[in-house]
């Protein structure tokens, strides 16, 4: 049985978006003092009734959305097999979600998700808002799944979701850049190559 300003701080955290809050909200609720706010977070967290994804952000646990939750864990976007979700190129569930991080790369498992930061340096770029959610745009998704295949699907499965995505001109250009911008010339063979086998399908 939570006392009444636990409850309160509990129900902040829970009616958040995404069941996602952060202490300076709840700070700015002023339901309590600063040390008593961290001492109940501190103990709802031990109980397992919240989780502290990083430095002053909470989520109740279990999660109410696991895309959310990676996403508020490290600063990046939603990339390779989870952006292919998040786009609707395939329909399997990534059970290990996946940010791109400009100097972040880490592993954090909360129940059966699986949070994985991938650092992509200068490469952590081209991206747009699905919904509420940060996410590669379908020809930087194929990009990053190109450059690091492992975190993407197999070779032939990429090739036949994004012959039936039909990419148009324009994010066939937007393709063109990354790989000018990012591939060295001799290491180009693999993209060309996909490339055009799904444009000739």
């Amino acid at each position: 049985m939570l006392d009444s300003t636990t409850s309160k701080i509990y129900d902040a955290i829970k009616g958040s978006p995404w069941g996602i809050a952060t202490l300076d909200v709840l700070t700015s609720l002023r339901l309590c003092d600063d040390f008593t706010l961290k001492t109940i977070l501190s103990r709802l967290n031990k109980a397992k009734k919240i989780i502290r994804l990083k430095r002053g952000v909470y989520s109740t646990y279990p999660l109410m959305d696991g895309f959310a939750a990676a996403q508020a864990s490290f600063n990046g976007y939603l990339g390779f097999s989870t952006a292919l979700y998040l786009h609707k190129l395939t329909t399997e569930f990534p059970f290990t979600v996946f940010v791109v991080t400009v100097n972040t790369s880490k592993l954090k498992k909360i129940g059966q998700i699986e949070f994985k930061a991938v650092a992509l340096k200068e490469k952590a770029i081209g991206l747009e808002y699905q919904g509420n959610y940060v996410v590669s745009t379908r020809a930087k998704t194929l990009f990053d799944c190109i450059y690091i295949p492992d975190y993407g699907v197999e070779k032939e499965k990429l090739i036949n979701v994004f012959q039936e995505a039909q990419l148009t001109n324009k994010e066939w250009k937007e393709f063109e850049y990354y790989v000018k911008k990012f591939v060295r010339e001799k290491n180009r063979r693999r993209f060309e190559e996909i490339k055009r086998r799904i444009r000739k399908g």
